[in-house]
């Protein structure tokens, strides 16, 4: 599903702001300015002390425009993600993850056949927990992921200068190309200050480019369980 190395997405406050204000400092040293590592240190420290987060991933891939919208918490997540005419939402809670969209969303995003769309119509499709699909929704959209957004030290820069938007700061990397994705370059921007949470990330890709902006950590985020479902295995079985 789109997102975002979380997603989400998506998605992601009980901040330890004195460890946190140390570990940056005291990887400063005397230059008075924070590396590379230590500031993916110092954010791996505050991403675990998060409940939630508000995503917004707008992605322009050859000239077609999609955006996501995820609130990613940690025993919750919801995605709604928009391409076009087509749409689908995901959600997931403790007892179930949730599917539903458009008929062309679930055809052409989701991979279900004409005839499995035609099932769940307007319902949501549930998945058990303890599931394998309920398992990759898990991940997804609950803090579990959070650590995903981070990339490893090794090969990232800290940029020279601050993110003109934020005044964060900014890390980059390249990933190089694979059998299934072309080389691409991303920068996440980190804020500066005790709060070295993730603020930006921006990814650029042969024919593709993709913006998520992180707000409202901390936030509490809850799912109920819709009205109108279907199993999963009436529509698969």
């Amino acid at each position: 599903m789109p997102r975002t190395r979380l997603v989400t997405s998506a998605a992601l406050s009980a901040l330890l702001v004195a460890p946190l204000a140390g570990a940056v400092a005291s990887a400063a040293g005397a230059a008075g300015a924070p590396t590379a590592s230590s500031l993916l240190a110092a954010s791996g420290h505050a991403l675990k002390g998060e409940h939630g987060v508000h995503l917004v991933v707008t992605t322009d891939r050859k000239g077609v425009r999609s955006a996501a919208v995820a609130d990613i918490g940690r025993s919750a997540g919801h995605e709604s993600y928009v391409s076009g005419a087509e749409r689908f939402d995901v959600a997931v809670n403790t007892k179930a993850a949730y599917l539903s969209g458009s008929p062309s969303g679930l055809r052409a995003l989701m991979g279900l056949s004409a005839i499995q769309a035609a099932k769940v119509g307007t319902k949501w499709i549930v998945m058990k927990k303890g599931s394998t699909q309920y398992k990759e929704f898990w991940l997804n959209l609950t803090a579990t992921g959070f650590a995903a957004i981070l990339p490893s030290a090794k090969g990232t820069a800290l940029l020279g200068t601050r993110d003109a938007t934020t005044g964060g700061y900014q890390l980059r990397w390249t990933t190089p190309k694979s059998s299934t994705a072309s080389s691409s370059t991303t920068t996440l921007v980190i804020a500066s200050g005790s709060h070295a949470l993730p603020l930006r990330e921006e990814v650029a890709a042969a024919g593709a480019t993709s913006l998520t902006i992180f707000s409202h950590w901390g936030e509490a985020v809850h799912f109920a369980r819709p009205s109108a479902t279907i199993a999963y295995a009436k529509v698969f079985g």
